[in-house]
């Protein structure tokens, strides 16, 4: 499996890795600024790539039809198991239903952040239905486009877009349905919601509920948290929040709209 570790010159006071896992269609790469940014910071970073995503092993497309999202969250507790210590989680999209699942079998976990990600059982669903199940899915040029960014010029899209690789619709239709039960009493971390104004995943609110968790929605900002023009400001926000949550870190240089809502248990 591929990670991208990035090693800051010199390290905060010990403070835990982040880890930064993706969503549908993606791999470490949609990090590479963010951990640049943490790095800067004095922040320990990997970004890694699932299964047969870009950099990590590759399946013949029958082993990809039938993966489930637990051999995706066995990837994430892979990554547990080399780093054997408490470390931040940060996932996107269905990489967030991954990362729910994968917290609840982390009891040292720091803290989990949620970019734009789908619900677990119960809260809803991301997608209206099911997508086929009979071959990869295959990330569509002006949908994705739509969904992730809304606007945004022809030839930076065309580079993003060329860097996509096919999704399994197996975990795809189980993520995006509201199919993966979590169940919260076993995640004990704190957790923080991020959800896009123009983005059709928002379930911040219904996450501060689930988890006592806290949420932020970000103004003008679309699917894609990470990548858009608002991308630096999101890294900053979730330093502050870092800052507010783990003990023993001092940072806040915190955006206009950040204003996280605390859940009961914040």
């Amino acid at each position: 499996m591929f990670v991208n570790e990035v090693v800051p010159i010199c390290l905060s006071p010990p403070m835990p890795t982040i880890v930064f896992l993706h969503g549908a269609y993606q791999g470490w790469w949609v990090y590479e600024a963010w951990q640049e940014y943490y790095a800067l910071a004095g922040w320990h970073t990997i970004a890694l790539s699932l299964r047969n995503h870009p950099g990590s092993y590759a399946l013949e497309d029958h082993q990809f039809l039938e993966l489930q999202p637990d051999d995706y969250v066995s990837d994430v507790l892979k990554i547990a198991d080399w780093l054997d210590t408490p470390f931040v989680l940060v996932a996107h999209s269905m990489g967030g239903v991954v990362g729910q699942k994968a917290a609840e079998r982390l009891p040292d976990l720091a803290a989990l952040v949620l970019l734009g990600s789908g619900p677990p059982k119960g809260l809803g669903a991301s997608r209206p239905k099911d997508l086929p199940s009979g071959s990869p899915s295959i990330p569509d040029y002006q949908q994705v486009r739509r969904h992730m960014f809304g606007t945004i010029d022809d030839g930076d899209y065309a580079e993003f877009h060329s860097r996509l690789v096919p999704e399994t619709p197996s975990v795809m239709n189980q993520t995006g349905r509201g199919r993966v039960s979590v169940n919260p009493a076993l995640i004990h971390a704190p957790v923080l919601a991020v959800d896009a104004e123009h983005d059709r995943n928002q379930f911040g609110p219904a996450f501060v509920d689930f988890y006592s968790g806290d949420y932020i929605r970000v103004s003008s900002a679309s699917h894609a948290l990470m990548l858009g023009p608002w991308g630096m400001e999101v890294a900053n926000a979730i330093h502050c929040w870092l800052n507010w949550r783990l003990p023993g870190f001092q940072y806040d240089n915190r955006p206009a709209w950040y204003n996280p809502r605390a859940g009961s248990g914040g």
